[in-house]
């Protein structure tokens, strides 16, 4: 037993001593390492990250990334090129190279077209709110990124200011620049003006606004000089402060001037617009419903004349009387003939037109085919002071008319009513404790 025991050893000895021999002499298979190849890969732009098979295999410089393989392992198929920016780029790989071998791939990447833009928006004041396409992005000084390309809409607002608005045409890949000036908000009020005598000329800061008594809308919130003459009688002027929405009222009390020695020259004409010179001196041009007015003219003989360009002249000879009022009318002959037209708008507009108080529509709107003459215009509005014009319109000429509505004013009553309500309560209560002690 223990004799078989010693062969059964020996034997499996013998046996591992022969395999690696035997082993040796067999033919090797094939294996990873040596007989290398290369792959070239090219680019048209540097950079480019290279993948086989989404393989990682490293960057391009100088445009080109040559890539080993070995000819006894598993060959690639693709070849893929990514650069930030560019569309990737891909394609099969030839054969495996051969050892020793380089092949050529190329690869181009076409940079990506942008389809967005920016604005650079800045303001004075600065501090608007920024809105673009109605969408809030803060206030200016400010950019805004990545908006569509083509036209956008663009809104600024800032309290105490009018919005402002603009469509601003954003390029793709670039940064479009806009600056906007805000406009002050402007609050209107209306003024009520009497004097005593009526009809006095009356001056809103140096502009004729007719005479006494007279309602005038439409006026800028703050501080106007108001100035009333009148041919016999000391001038009276006054600094009146106009409040928004509401009716300042003014009452000049005209004194006499017992050394005047002046008058005044008031003239109108047909058509309107006409230049007045009174003894050479030029006075300025008539409007519309308002006659010139010529103050201070020396008592006495004067030549007053009327010119207008495509009209004959007008020439007259008047007398002033001390503190009288000399009136000329000059009807402008040779000019056009035909019809004429007017143009009427409003702020805010859909105000009704009434043309010598019969109805024409509502703003903005053109009357055609008007015999040439004065017209008054109305326009009327709900929750707006009535406006009321008189216009001239010429023949073959097309005039115009735009108005500035006022919101109706919001009356601001007198203490005095109140304070005599008061009064006579407190008389009551005094009568009726006297009672009371009786």
């Amino acid at each position: 037993m223990i004799r078989k025991f010693y062969v059964l050893i020996i034997s499996m000895l013998i046996i591992a001593a022969a395999v690696p021999a035997a082993l040796a002499e067999l033919p090797l298979g094939p294996s990873i390492g040596g007989d290398q190849g290369w792959y070239d890969i090219y680019t048209n732009v540097d950079g480019c990250s290279i993948y086989f098979d989404g393989e990682y295999k490293g960057v391009t410089t100088g445009g080109v990334l040559s890539v080993g393989v070995y000819s006894t392992a598993a060959p690639y198929s693709t070849v893929r090129a990514e650069k930030s920016g560019y569309s990737s780029a891909s394609k099969s790989l030839p054969a495996t190279p051969s050892p020793g071998e380089h092949q050529s791939v190329y690869l181009t990447l076409n940079p990506n077209t942008p389809t967005t833009g920016n604005i650079q928006v800045s303001s004075s004041p600065s501090g608007a709110a920024v809105y673009v396409n109605s969408v809030y992005y803060g206030t200016t000084p400010h950019t805004v990124y990545n908006l569509p390309a083509g036209n956008n809409d663009l809104r600024l607002t800032y309290s105490g200011y009018n919005d402002y608005r603009d469509t601003v045409k954003v390029v793709a890949g670039q940064t479009t620049t806009t600056y906007a000036t805000l406009q002050s908000q402007v609050t209107y009020g209306t003024l009520s003006v009497t004097s005593s005598p009526s009809n006095g000329n009356i001056y809103l800061d140096g502009a004729y606004k007719g005479t006494t008594p007279r309602t005038i809308g439409g006026l800028s919130q703050g501080a106007h000089t108001l100035e009333v003459t009148m041919p016999g009688y000391q001038e009276w002027a006054n600094t009146i402060q106009i409040h928004s929405n509401q009716v300042t009222y003014a009452t000049a009390t005209l004194a006499a001037d017992p050394q005047s020695t002046t008058g005044s020259i008031s003239v109108t004409t047909n058509p309107s617009y006409a230049s007045v010179y009174i003894d050479s001196v030029y006075y300025g041009t008539t409007n519309p419903g308002n006659a010139l007015l010529a103050n201070n003219i020396a008592a006495g003989s004067h030549s007053v004349k009327v010119t207008l360009s495509g009209y004959d002249d007008s020439v007259s000879t008047v007398t002033v009387n001390s503190g009288q009022t000399t009136t000329v009318n000059a009807n402008l002959g040779g000019g056009a003939t035909g019809n004429g037209a007017i143009t009427i708008t409003s702020s805010p507009t859909g105000a009704t037109v009434l043309l010598n108080n019969v109805n024409k529509g509502i703003t903005p709107v053109t009357l055609s085919d008007l015999t040439p003459g004065g017209y008054t215009v109305t326009l009327e509005l709900s929750g707006y002071t009535t406006w009321s014009e008189v216009a001239q319109v010429n023949a073959g000429a097309t005039s115009t008319v735009s108005a500035n509505l006022a919101p109706t004013p919001t009356s601001t009553q007198s203490p005095a009513p109140m304070l005599a309500v008061i009064g006579a309560l407190g008389a009551c209560a005094m009568i009726l404790a006297a009672r009371k002690q009786e």
